[in-house]
């Protein structure tokens, strides 16, 4: 019974995001509209997918599961990635929004040739769009494993059903169909981190919710490598967090084009910032709902084997705990919130193949229909780089990690560079992005390959700093030996240049 349950509520949903697609493909005239909604998203849309992409389904299980095994001490595992966003919004958005708006604006290699070239275009789109697809194929072995776990289906069936499934409304919908998915995806998700807490904390307080934090922290006072408190973990591995995991953010492929998809640069700055500041408040949920799902198991109340896999604590609980009617909510939330991330992520790279390669490169005088046939194929592009990623590499998650350290390594000096150096030259942006993206990446190898990983070198240093530094070496070296040549624009995205309220 709850298989065919789960099966109804999953092919509700997915009913509704092919709806919307067929709706908003009806809606889609011009590449704006696919890629950037037509520039014309509003506060309570945005809001709502900035929310889910932030969070995502990752947040439900994996950050439930840290809280399980150790409290509250990994929440600088997605702390940065809130603080560098909101840091990006506070700068950034009213600035982007304008700029965007006047130059068509759809991506970050976009944003870079507008001060630096097309040729930025080559190692950006290469850099960026390995992180984009490495997080689709992330997320279609999830679909992948929801179809395994909850309907009995092998992972590679799994896999492809999610395939067609999260590929189909994205490709045919397009970003106006995937934001409003994003925006109902979050109230999902949202409503399912609170009410696992809320039952959790009632459970082990036996009805006395608010005096189940208290209980938790005796239950657990004694357990080794267990803490309520996030700022045990050592100094020096919260700093390395921060760097490690927040400053790709302040480059984000995801963030830039919800900025240019904002109606307005108020609408970009307000609803990001206040986005930001609830995504804050909402990963701390998963921690506390894992802390108190591990209270109940030590006590007895919460029928889950202390032996389980962080990694599956949301499953079992879900499955093997919860009534019937609240476990098929729970996982139908669970597939909304994967396939939205999925999809997010999916608009995010097609943007690299119809602006920066097809427009840019092979049909400059392309007519929006073709435009739009592009970023469809785009899509499946980015899809088929995914799943075959998926299908083939055995652990995706170092993959992708390993792209967020080359991509911050290859594209958020130029970044920075184009709003805040004037003498930043075209050689100086490229040479930067090609340097810096390849010392990022080969530092990853290296590390894995001697006793290090993704994020650290064996002796504790991180990883994105030697990509930084390269890259920052690079820029001021190819800068300052070459005169800027004379049909640069600089002051187009020059920081202090940019306005701050339309025309």
């Amino acid at each position: 019974m709850r298989m065919v349950l789960t099966f109804i509520g999953v092919a509700f949903f997915i009913l509704l995001c092919w709806g919307l697609a067929v709706f908003y493909n009806k809606k889609t005239t011009n590449i704006d509209q696919y890629l950037v909604s037509g520039r014309a998203v509003g506060f309570w849309v945005l809001i709502g997918s900035w929310i889910g992409g932030v969070i995502g389904g990752s947040s439900i299980a994996g950050f439930m599961g840290y809280g399980w095994q150790w409290g509250a001490m990994r929440y600088f595992s997605i702390m940065p990635a809130c603080v560098f966003l909101l840091i990006f919004v506070l700068l950034f958005a009213k600035r982007l929004s304008i700029l965007g708006a006047k130059y068509h604006l759809v991506s970050i290699p976009d944003f870079l040739a507008l001060r630096f070239g097309d040729a930025i275009r080559v190692p950006a789109v290469l850099f960026v769009f390995f992180r984009m697809g490495f997080i689709v194929g992330l997320q279609i072995m999830a679909l992948g494993l929801i179809f395994q776990t909850g309907f009995g289906l092998s992972l590679p069936i799994g896999m492809a059903i999610g395939f067609v499934v999260l590929v189909g409304y994205v490709a045919i919908g397009g970003m106006m169909a995937s934001i409003v998915v994003e925006w109902f995806q979050s109230l999902l998700q949202s409503a399912v981190m609170v009410l696992v807490c809320v039952i959790a904390m009632y459970t082990v307080s036996d009805g006395h919710i608010l005096q189940a934090y208290a209980i938790a922290q005796d239950t657990m006072a004694g357990v080794e490598g267990f803490s309520f408190n996030p700022f045990d973990l050592p100094v020096n591995m919260i700093v390395n967090y921060f760097i490690c995991m927040g400053f790709y953010y302040l480059a984000d492929q995801w963030a830039f084009q919800r900025v240019f998809a904002a109606s307005k640069p108020d609408v970009a700055f307000k609803c990001l910032t206040w986005g930001n500041i609830a995504a804050i408040f909402f990963v701390m949920l998963p921690f506390l709902a894992g802390i108190m799902l591990r209270t109940g198991a030590e006590l007895g109340t919460i029928p889950i084997p202390l032996d389980t896999s962080h990694n599956s604590v949301f499953f079992y609980y879900v499955i093997n705990v919860l009534p019937m009617g609240v476990s098929v909510f729970f996982l139908v939330c669970y597939m909304a919130a994967v396939l939205s991330c999925g999809s997010a992520f999916l608009m995010g790279g097609a943007p690299l193949i119809v602006r920066d390669v097809y427009q840019s490169f092979i049909n400059k005088n392309a007519s929006q229909k073709q435009l739009v046939k592009v970023g469809r194929i785009g899509v499946i592009i980015v899809a088929v780089f995914g799943i075959g990623g998926a299908y083939l590499i055995p652990d995706l998650v170092i993959l992708f990690n390993m792209g967020n350290v080359f991509t911050a390594c290859g594209v958020l000096v130029p970044v920075m560079a184009a709003f805040f150096w004037k003498r930043a030259t075209s050689r100086g942006g490229i040479m930067a992005c090609w340097i810096g993206g390849l010392s990022g990446l080969g530092t990853c190898i290296w590390s894995l390959m001697n006793g290090g990983d993704y994020m650290l070198l064996p002796n504790g240093f991180p990883v994105i700093l030697v990509g930084l530094a390269a890259s920052i070496a690079a820029l001021v070296i190819f800068s300052l030996t070459q005169k800027a040549d004379p049909d640069e624009v600089v002051n187009v995205t020059l920081y202090n240049k940019l306005q701050v309220t339309e025309e």
